[in-house]
């Protein structure tokens, strides 16, 4: 058969628009367990990496303070097209063509007016000074047809993969706070275990009135459950006079983290930053503590919290700016289960996850270069080693997990990568057959995993065009394409040629 030379590079250009894998990028983190780790990634290798180059550079209009998810197949007009989401810290979440940059639609969510005793003034305040802003990002329904989209007003949104539009299923939208004025909206949303996870926190400066706390809703009838982080006896949505103490944000990049493991049957982590602890003495609140959390959010299951909790409290010094990173089983150790946790006190955790320790009781401290507020990714080699990547401001570190012959486990410093820079708080790490991607001020770079090596950084001349500044923002890795957000407010592609 003869192809007409208008038909042979029409196919061409499909052939290299539309990647050859089919694999989604669904929540922060990739899964959620929020490892930062797609393992069926084959298209890049340490070989072919140095050839990636900008394919579309686009403006949102807006901040887009997060990471994007995507999801193949999205039949959109009746063509099926790869489709990446994004919402902007104006509210607004973007569907948009993957191959090509171009925004297929826009859903907006808005203020909602002062209520639940927040004064029309400090409304006012909070809108010229501070913001009220998401830094959320949006989670596909496990049919890939659908997303949930976080809002501005207090709600988490349902909308049609392929035209935004909102969609009324049971329970949505589902309303995670009654505060929406000073009560943020600030981590990536999750699903998992037939539900779905939103952790709230307060806005820059914490100004009263919040309680951080955590809403799983099953999605096959929309049933609600609440976890307060403080009061935690009550299991509604707080509201501004329902608990004396306030604080204790939830308000790290991965929010609430899935266990993978089988054995643990999904329990839920979320990690606290600062707040009241006194859960030791017979109380409910759970200030600078890490919670492990039945799938349905009913039972409290464990806590970890450092011995110095009153110091951290009384220096804003949170436990929380970062995640749990869950470790993958490891037999040949005392403690198979573990995970690591970081902080803004420049220390990293090795914990017993199975139990939880309740107050100290840490397997392994160690100094970190600076406050951890990016999530660590997780990595397993071929070999079977296990490896956590730490994004900080101005480096890349890496540390190996070992477990000697008595059982014991530690984390054991690899390497150090000094590549860049960024006036934000760093941004969390993704691997991907190998290579390390983190974004910094004015590139992403590709690293090699196992030594920090340098591969290819979106600075170079052959990349084209490269990113802004970064404050949250991390890249996705997927079927062969990076994408990337800044604080320039766009979203960049790169893609081998």
């Amino acid at each position: 058969m003869k192809l007409h030379a208008g038909a042979l590079v029409a196919i061409l250009l499909c052939a290299v628009a539309i990647p050859a894998a089919g694999t989604n990028w669904p929540v922060f983190g990739y899964d959620p367990a929020r490892s930062g780790v797609d393992a069926s990634e084959r298209v890049l290798n340490a070989r072919n990496v140095g050839r990636l180059a900008s394919r579309w550079q686009i403006p949102l209009g807006a901040v887009a303070d997060s990471t994007p998810i995507l999801l193949e197949r999205i039949t959109v007009r009746r063509v099926s097209r790869t489709m990446l989401f994004q919402t902007a810290t104006n509210g607004v979440t973007f569907g948009i063509d993957a191959a090509s940059g171009r925004i297929v639609w826009r859903f907006e969510t808005h203020l909602t007016p002062p209520g639940g005793g927040v004064s029309l003034s400090g409304f006012l305040r909070k809108m010229v000074f501070g913001g009220i802003v998401t830094s959320s990002t949006p989670a596909a329904d496990p049919t890939g047809l659908s997303i949930y989209a976080p809002g501005l007003d207090g709600f988490v949104h349902k909308l049609d993969a392929a035209s935004g539009a909102e969609l009324h299923a049971p329970g949505f939208p589902v309303r995670i706070t009654l505060m929406p004025q000073t009560e943020k909206d600030a981590s990536a949303l999750n699903v998992a275990n037939g539900y779905l996870y939103a952790t709230t926190s307060g806005y820059n400066g914490d100004a009263p009135p919040y309680d951080g706390h955590v809403v799983s809703v099953r999605l096959r009838d929309g049933t609600t459950h609440v976890f307060d982080s403080l009061c935690s006896r009550n299991r509604s949505l707080p509201a501004p006079t329902s608990c004396p103490h306030g604080h204790s944000g939830i308000w790290s990049r991965g929010g609430a983290v899935i266990d993978p493991d089988a054995a643990m049957h999904g329990q839920v982590y979320v990690a606290t930053g600062d707040g009241n602890f006194d859960a030791n003495a017979r109380g409910n609140d759970y200030g600078d503590s890490v919670l492990g959390l039945g799938a349905d959010l009913l039972t409290l299951v464990g806590n970890y919290t450092p011995v110095n909790y009153q110091t951290l409290e009384a220096g804003d010094t949170d436990l929380g700016s970062t995640s749990p990173a869950l470790l993958p089983r490891q037999p040949a150790s005392r403690t198979p289960l573990m995970l690591v946790q970081g902080g803004k006190d420049q220390v990293l955790k090795l914990l017993n996850r199975s139990p939880l320790p309740g107050v100290g009781g840490e397997l392994q401290t160690l100094e970190l270069a600076g406050p951890l507020f990016s999530t660590p990714a997780v990595w397993t080699d071929p070999s079977k080693r296990v490896w956590v990547f730490l994004g900080f401001s101005q480096e890349i570190d890496a540390y190996r997990l070992t477990t000697d012959a008595r059982g014991s486990s530690r984390l054991d410093p690899m390497w150090r990568a000094r590549v860049g820079q960024t006036v934000g708080e760093g941004t969390s790490p993704v691997v991907s057959n190998g290579i390390l991607f983190d974004a910094l001020d004015g590139a992403i770079h590709a690293l090699d995993a196992r030594n920090g090596h340098e591969l290819w950084s979106s600075a170079l001349k052959t990349a084209g065009r490269t990113i802004g500044a970064v404050h949250w923002q991390s890249p996705i890795v997927v079927n062969g394409w990076v994408y990337c957000s800044d604080q320039d407010g766009n979203l960049t592609a790169y893609a081998l040629p």
